[in-house]
């Protein structure tokens, strides 16, 4: 297999793509090391969604995340919503909207054929780090290792906010153990307001079946986030169209990204779906903590996981391996 990286541009801000012969990683190390696009070479086609402004819209830290670009894959630390930390030594302390670190400048450095990025904490004190190479010329992974630099130990949720534009016919494919989820946000309360229960993949909703596992077709306006509750025993989920064939699937560890949730929206006028394996779920830190359900960096100790991002043609989707295989 053939990697290049690349120095290049994404409208007026600086990038680096890491490419194989399948696909094009494009990363804006400077604006949260955000992976701006995923281009897939041998179908001609752009994975995330992408704004329609002429030049990039940065964010500053500390802002609203959607006053931003609303493009790409962000990483999502150390909360998706903000909250107040609600412990000591941090009590009190506010943690911004999506976090930390998609607004902060990141590191970055090429080593052999792979990119790594790290950024450090502003409140709090960690690092985190993200090592991202190709596994297949259709695969790449991103390493991640959070560094807790503290006496003391800190909860965290981290998730993926991966931005995959969805085509008519799509479905969400999530592993056999998820038999129910629940709705946390969801527009004019169409799946109920937060803490309604419904059964996956098909629902009821006012006497009538929903079938939540289908993209289209969804209502005007449509935003749904909901979470996996039961505990969830392997590690993938999969965006398939059964049309084309096309699937996109993500693998990780189940131990170190126990939960997941799934975000659908409309954005820049497309249906948007973000896939989120999460170490704590509910969006929240502090609802997190309270309902135990959030992963914890020992005091001086590192957290380490992995994502793999495979984009492939195939007849259906049932299991994702650990390389990124999907069978």
């Amino acid at each position: 297999m053939t990697v290049q990286i690349s120095k290049t541009k994404y409208k007026d801000m600086n990038a680096i793509s890491i490419e194989s012969s399948h696909l094009i990683v494009t990363i804006i190390p400077e604006s949260g090391g955000k992976i701006q696009s995923i281009y897939n070479k041998v179908l001609n086609k752009e994975h995330l969604i992408q704004s329609p402004y002429d030049l990039f819209k940065k964010s500053a830290y500390d802002s609203n995340f959607a006053d931003g670009d609303l493009s790409g894959f962000d990483e999502v630390f150390p909360s998706i919503e903000q909250c107040f930390y609600p412990i000591e030594p941090w009590k009190g302390i506010n943690i911004p909207d999506h976090g930390e670190v998609w607004s902060l400048p990141w590191d970055c450095e090429i080593q052999g054929e792979s990119i790594v990025l790290s950024v450090e904490g502003v409140r709090f004190p960690y690092t985190l780090e993200r090592r991202i190479d190709f596994i297949r010329d259709n695969v790449f992974r991103i390493t991640y290792q959070a560094d807790n630099r503290s006496n003391f130990d800190f909860s965290f949720i981290w998730a993926p906010h991966i931005l995959l534009q969805c085509e008519e016919d799509t479905e969400i494919i999530l592993p056999p153990s998820v038999k129910t989820v629940m709705s946390t946000c969801s527009v004019e309360n169409k799946l109920g307001k937060f803490g309604t229960m419904h059964a996956w993949p098909i629902t009821t909703i006012e006497g009538e079946e929903y079938h939540i596992a289908k993209i289209y077709p969804k209502y005007p306006g449509k935003c749904e986030k909901y979470y996996a509750m039961e505990k969830v025993e392997e590690g993938w989920c999969a965006l398939f169209n059964p049309s084309t064939g096309s699937a996109v699937g993500l693998s990780y560890p189940i131990d170190k990204v126990p939960y997941l949730g799934i975000w659908e929206g409309i954005m820049n006028n497309k249906y948007v779906t973000a896939m989120e394996p999460c170490t704590g779920a509910l969006d929240y830190l502090d609802t997190s903590m309270q309902w135990n359900k959030v992963s914890v960096i020992k005091s001086k100790s590192q957290y380490n996981w992995y994502l793999n991002l495979t984009f492939d043609i195939v007849d259906k989707v049932s299991f994702i391996d650990q390389t990124g295989l999907i069978t």
